[in-house]
C-alpha cells in the first residue's frame, strides 16, 4: 500500500474527531490552529457535546459529515479511539492520524496491532499512534495539536519526519529561526501503519520537496527503508538522518564478537552510508545541512578557501574545518603576488587574513574577495566574519555577497552573532541568497556535509532483506562449523580432529610442523580465554605433550590439529539483523578486535568495490596494505568476504558467524583460522 501524500499533508477535507472549545489541550489547539492560520479546505469539528465550534457546524459523529473526508484526526482518550477509528473507516476517510498516546510505547501493542489490521484491511492508511499530525508550511494546513501557533511560517523544500513530536517541532523551528524554509513536517509517532520509510518513497515524487530530514530512534523496515533511500538518491534529493539512541545500544548476543559488537547505532551508521543517507550527529547539524543542501549547494570536492578579516577567527575556522575532513590547500604563487600587492601583506595564504585594513575599504574588500574566492584550487569558500554591528555589516556585507555569488563555485558566509547586537547581520544576510551561518562550526560542519553527501557516499542503490533466523540455536564448535564453511566452497586450514596423542602427532605429520592445537569442548566458544590453544607446535614429543594438557582438560575429549598460517589478522561476521537483514562484519581481527573496535558492517550480499571501500576506511586495510612494506594479498580477502557474505545471506539456517581470525598472506591468500558459527534447530 502506498501514502496518499495529498490526503496526508493537504487534505481538502478534514475532521477533528474529539474537538474542543478550549486550546488549553491538545484537542482544542488543532482546531485552534487550522482556524488562527487559515486552513483553506473543509473543516468539521467532531464531537457529540457540541453543536457549533469557532463559528462551524459540530457534528455528532464522523459518519454525520456531510460529504468525502479525507482526513481525520483522532483526539480521543485511548479507550475510545478504536470505536472512533472503525467510524472513519466506515465513513471512508483515507488517511487516519491518532494522535493518542497509551498504546504500544505503554505495552499496549496488541490493540495497537489491531488497529493497523483494520485500517489496512479497509484500504485506508493511519498515521500514529502517539504523534502529533502534520504542519504543512507551503500548503498552510497546521492540524498538530501541540502548541499554539501564533506565528508565520517560511516556506521551502525541506521536509522534516520525525518519530517524536517534539522533537519535529524543535528541528521545525530551529529552521524557520535560522532562515530556512520548510515544505512540511510530519510526526508519525508509533509507527503502527505509515512508517518513515514509506513517506521518504513518496516524497521522492514530491515536487515541493528537495530534501528530507530524519528524526528517528528506530527502523521497523528496513529492505523498505532501503528502496526508498536508492528512489531519493537516484532523484538527486538528499536524505539526512540524525539517530538517537546510541548510548543504549543493544547487544544481541554474547557467543561471539559479531553480535557483540553490532550496537544499534554502529549498525544503523554502516548501513545508513550503504543506503546513501546523510548521518549527522546533532540537531544543528541537521537543520543547517539540510538547508545548505535545500539551497542547491553541490561542492565537487573537500578542497576549502577561507577568508576573513581576523586573523584567530581564520585559525579557528581552518582548525574546524580540517576536524571534518575539509582540507584548505595553498594558493597558487600568482594569486599570492596579486594578493601581497592588494592587501601589502608579506604572505598571503589559506585561509587569508585580509586583516583590520578592507574593514575601512569596502572596494579592496570587494576586489581582494574576488581574486581569493575565484582560485580553482578550492571547490568551496568560506567568508568568516567576527561580530560586527550595524554599520560595519551595512557598510561591507552587501560587497561581500555580492562577491561571493559571482565566484562560480559554493560559497557561505558565517556571522558570529551576537543576539540584538548583530541583527542588522542577520537582516541583510537572509536577504542574500548566498548561505549563511550563525557560527564557523555550524558552516563546515554543513559544507563537510554537502561534500560528503555529493562526493563519498555510495550511488546506491542497495537492496537489503532477507530471512530472519527465528528459534532455538545451537553453538557450532569450531571444527563443525569449518566443515560447513568448507563445504560451501571458503577457504579453511588444513586439519584434523583427534582423541589421542598418538592421533594428534600422525595428522601433525601429515599437516607439516608446525602446527596449533586446540581442546573442543561443548559450549566453549573462546577457547584462548580456557587455555585450549597451543601454538607453535614442533615435533612428535611438543605435539603429544599439548594433546595430553590439553585433553586433561574438563569437557575436553577430542583436539583440533590444524595448519599454523602467519600474516594479518582480521575478522570476518555475519549475523541477522532484526530491521535490516543479513549483515557482514569486516575488521581488525584476533585480539586487534577488542582492543581497536575497528569494524564496519555491511549489507549482505555485498560487492567487491563496497569491500574495498570498506578496508579503506579502516585501520587494519593500512596494515593490508603496506605497513612497513609488507603487502597482502588482500583482494584475496575481498572474495572470501563477498563469496562469505553470498552464503551467509541465502542460508536461513545460520544465525550467526564468527570467523576470527581470517589470516591475510602476502603471497598464499586468505584462510579462515578460526570460526565460531550459531545455527537455528
Amino acid at each position: 500500500m502506498t501514502v496518499d501524500l495529498g490526503a496526508l499533508l493537504a487534505p481538502k477535507s478534514l475532521a477533528v474527531i474529539g474537538a474542543s472549545a478550549s486550546d488549553a489541550g491538545h484537542a482544542g489547539r488543532c482546531l485552534a490552529n487550522l482556524r488562527r492560520t487559515g486552513y483553506a479546505g473543509e473543516l468539521h469539528p467532531v464531537n457529540p457535546r457540541h453543536t457549533s465550534l469557532d463559528g462551524l457546524v459540530c457534528h455528532p459523529s464522523i459518519g454525520a459529515v456531510p460529504g468525502p473526508v479525507d482526513a481525520a484526526y483522532v483526539l480521543l482518550p485511548a479507550a475510545k479511539v478504536a470505536a472512533a477509528v472503525d467510524e472513519c473507516l466506515d465513513a471512508g476517510v483515507k488517511v487516519i492520524t491518532v494522535c493518542t498516546s497509551g498504546f504500544a510505547e505503554l505495552g499496549r501493542a496488541d490493540e495497537q496491532a489491531a488497529l493497523r489490521a483494520r485500517v489496512r484491511a479497509a484500504g485506508a492508511r493511519m498515521v500514529g499512534p502517539n504523534c502529533i499530525g502534520v504542519l504543512n508550511v507551503v500548503d498552510n494546513v497546521v492540524a498538530v495539536p501541540t502548541f499554539n501557533v501564533t506565528t508565520a511560517f517560511t516556506p521551502g523544500g525541506v521536509t522534516i519526519l520525525s518519530q517524536s513530536g517534539g522533537m519535529g517541532v524543535t528541528i521545525l523551528n530551529r529552521a524557520q529561526g535560522r532562515g530556512i524554509g520548510v515544505r512540511a513536517m510530519v510526526s508519525t509517532g508509533n509507527e503502527a501503519d505509515v512508517e518513515v520509510g514509506e513517506l521518504v518513497d513518496a516524497l521522492v515524487d514530491d515536487p515541493r520537496t528537495s530534501v528530507v530530514a530524519l528524526f528517528v530512534e528506530q527502523l521497523r523496515d528496513g529492505p523498505g527503508f532501503a528502496r526508498a533511500a536508492g528512489r531519493a538518491r537516484a532523484a538527486g534529493k538528499p536524505v539526512l538522518a540524525l539517530k538517537v539512541g546510541r548510548s543504549a545500544a543493544a547487544r544481541r548476543s554474547i557467543a561471539g564478537h559479531t553480535g557483540a559488537l553490532a550496537g544499534e547505532h554502529r549498525v544503523f551508521a554502516d548501513l545508513m552510508r550503504h543506503l546513501g543517507v546523510l548521518l549527522v550527529d546533532t540537531v544543528d547539524e541537521l537543520v543547517d545541512t539540510a538547508g545548505l543542501l535545500a539551497s542547491g549547494v553541490r561542492p565537487a570536492g573537500n578542497r576549502l578557501g577561507v577568508f576573513s578579516p581576523s586573523g584567530g577567527d581564520n585559525s579557528y575556522a581552518a582548525d574546524r574545518a580540517g576536524a571534518v575532513g575539509l582540507e584548505l590547500p595553498e594558493l597558487p604563487e600568482p594569486a599570492r603576488a596579486e594578493l601581497a600587492a592588494m592587501l601589502a601583506l608579506g604572505v598571503p595564504g589559506n585561509p587569508l587574513d585580509a586583516t583590520g585594513k578592507v574593514i575601512g575599504d569596502a572596494a579592496l574588500l570587494d576586489d581582494v574577495l574576488g581574486v581569493f574566492a575565484g582560485q580553482e584550487v578550492f571547490d568551496q569558500v568560506l567568508l568568516s566574519i567576527p561580530t560586527w554591528g550595524g554599520r560595519d555589516a551595512e557598510h561591507l556585507l552587501p560587497g561581500m555577497l555580492a562577491a561571493a555569488a559571482r565566484v562560480g563555485k559554493p560559497a557561505v558566509v558565517s556571522a558570529w552573532r551576537a543576539d540584538d547586537l548583530t541583527e542588522p547581520v542577520r537582516r541583510i544576510l537572509r536577504g542574500s541568497s548566498v548561505p549563511s551561518f550563525e557560527s564557523v562550526d555550524a558552516a563546515v560542519a554543513a559544507l563537510a556535509g554537502a561534500h560528503r553527501y555529493w562526493n563519498e557516499l555510495p550511488p546506491g542503490p542497495v537492496e537489503l532483506g532477507g530471512p530472519v533466523a527465528a528459534g532455538p540455536t545451537r553453538v557450532l564448535d569450531e571444527a563443525e562449523a569449518k566443515r560447513v564453511l568448507a563445504a560451501a566452497g571458503l577457504p579453511v586450514t588444513r586439519e584434523a580432529v583427534v582423541a589421542s596423542p598418538d592421533e594428534a602427532v600422525a595428522a601433525a605429520g601429515a599437516l607439516g610442523w608446525p602446527v596449533v592445537l586446540k581442546g573442543l569442548a561443548e559450549g566453549v566458544v573462546h577457547k584462548s580465554d580456557r587455555g585450549l590453544v597451543r601454538l607453535g607446535t614442533a615435533g612428535p614429543a611438543e605435539v603429544a605433550a599439548a594433546a595430553v594438557e590439553l585433553l586433561a582438560e574438563p569437557d575436553v575429549s577430542r583436539v583440533l590439529v590444524a595448519e599454523q598460517v602467519s600474516g594479518a589478522e582480521v575478522i570476518l561476521g555475519a549475523l541477522r539483523d532484526p530491521a535490516f537483514g543479513p549483515l557482514v562484519m569486516l575488521g581488525a581481527g584476533g585480539v586487534l578486535t577488542d582492543l581497536l573496535d575497528d569494524v564496519v558492517f555491511l549489507p549482505c550480499p555485498t560487492t567487491p568495490d563496497a569491500v574495498r571501500a570498506a578496508l579503506g576506511g579502516l585501520r587494519v586495510g593500512r596494515v593490508l596494505d603496506g605497513a612497513r612494506g609488507r603487502v597482502h594479498d588482500t583482494e584475496s580477502l575481498v572474495r572470501l568476504a563477498v563469496a562469505f557474505a553470498a552464503w551467509f545471506a541465502a542460508d536461513d539456517r545460520v544465525a550467526e558467524v564468527d570467523l576470527n581470525p581470517v589470516i591475510v598472506t602476502p603471497a598464499a591468500g586468505a584462510v579462515i583460522v578460526d570460526a565460531v558459527m550459531i545455527t537455528v534447530l
